[in-house]
């Protein structure tokens, strides 16, 4: 392995690592995701010894990150395009040791077709249920008794999950959407409930491609 595929490999992974720490910052709920994200990006530096199997492992990273990246935009994995870029030019930049041609057109194609299998609409009958997405105004609210209590009562309402997150310094309250409710309830009768919690400043109705506004 050449120094410079060395070092645009360990410029990726410096990436990596940067954008694993300002993710563990912004969301300490996805902390897994972004360790085991920045951890994949250090792979090819254990096949440094074999540089086509090194340039391959670049490739297949990089291109897995990249998907990744555009994939989990919405969670902040966005922060490992960067790396995932630098690993892609870790494969290729010295011609002695590419990946081959065959390495080289299948690995993007497969990378393509799962970005398309994952982000593209779907048969809606396949796609989990919307759910409810509320603001609280304070994370106080995860230690609040009248709050606590009165969150676990939303499943009188038809709740399917109820789970508080903190993300970019801000509590969030998750509550699922049944396919369908209970007699005598129904989805605006859960988001009025919802929204009388107290400390919530604002409820927003998501689906698996996006929220409401």
């Amino acid at each position: 392995m050449s120094a410079r595929q060395r070092a645009w490999a360990v410029a990726g992974i410096v990436a990596a690592v940067g954008a694993a720490v300002l993710g563990l910052l912004l969301s300490l709920f996805l902390a897994g995701l972004f360790v085991v994200s920045a951890a994949a990006a250090a792979v090819p530096l254990l096949m440094r010894e074999q540089p086509k199997v090194f340039a391959r492992a670049c490739l297949v990273i990089g291109t897995g990150l990249l998907a990744w990246g555009l994939i989990g935009a919405v969670i902040g994995m966005f922060l490992f395009l960067p790396a995932a870029l630098l690993l892609l030019v870790a494969a290729f930049v010295d011609a002695g040791n590419r990946p081959g041609a065959w390495w080289g057109v299948t690995v993007p194609l497969a990378g393509a077709a799962a970005f398309a299998l994952i982000v593209l609409p779907s048969d809606p009958k396949n796609e989990p249920p919307p759910y409810f997405n509320a603001t609280l105004d304070s994370t106080s609210r995860f230690n609040d008794r009248e709050f606590n209590e009165r969150k676990e009562r939303l499943r009188d309402f038809g709740a399917t999950q109820v789970e508080v997150a903190e993300s970019a310094g801000r509590l969030k309250l998750h509550v699922g959407i049944p396919e369908s409710f209970p007699e005598g309830r129904s989805q605006d009768g859960l988001r009025e409930e919802i929204d009388r919690l107290p400390g919530v400043v604002e409820v927003r109705l998501c689906t698996f491609h996006t929220c409401d506004w």
